[in-house]
Parts: C-alpha cells; sequence; structure tokens
C-alpha cells in the first residue's frame, strides 16, 4: 500500500509541477509521512499476529489490542485524508490552469 501511496504522491506532484497549487513542502511532509505510514502497517502486521494468540476471556488484553486497533485505523483515515486533501486542491484548480496556459 505504501507503494501506491508513493505512486499517488508522485502523480500529484507530476501535475502540480505545471499548476504550482501545493507547496512543495506540503508535498515534502507527505512524501515524509509514508515511513510513518510503513511503521503503520508494520505495527498493525504485529499486532494481527498477536491477536491469535491471547485469549477471547482475558478481556483487558483483548480492549488494549482494541484500542491498539482503534490507534491504528484512525491514523491510517489521517494518512488517507492528508493525501486526499492535496489531491482535491490539485482537482479544483487544474482544469481550468490548464486551459488558460
Amino acid at each position: 500500500m505504501d507503494k501506491m501511496l508513493m505512486g499517488i504522491l508522485d502523480i500529484l506532484n507530476k501535475l502540480n509541477s505545471k499548476i504550482n497549487i501545493v507547496t512543495k513542502e506540503d508535498l515534502d511532509e507527505q512524501y515524509e509521512n509514508l515511513e510513518d505510514f510503513r511503521k503503520l502497517t508494520s505495527d498493525l502486521d504485529v499486532l494481527l499476529n498477536n491477536f491469535n494468540s491471547v485469549s477471547n476471556d482475558d478481556v483487558d488484553k483483548v480492549e488494549e489490542m482494541l484500542f491498539e486497533l482503534h490507534r491504528i485505523l484512525t491514523t491510517f483515515e489521517w494518512h488517507f485524508s492528508e493525501i486526499s486533501d492535496l489531491n482535491t486542491k490539485i482537482l479544483k484548480v487544474y482544469k481550468d490552469n490548464i486551459n488558460n496556459v
């Protein structure tokens, strides 16, 4: 998935180079966030593997793991939202800017 996000950022970066609506800093920040995304993916792998070894009767451990799952999922949402925001900024002005060149 991180490679797909990198591909999306590469496309947005290329399109933005024609219209300069998104700052270089905003794009660079999202490229940097990909490392956090990779770590988050690894955390999810570990959590999913650990779920199989926890007894459903150990309610404290299950609850702890569910909270961690919630943290991971909401952080994934944030990462996607950040890239979606860049996409939206470009989408809103790309056609008009290219047609006016």
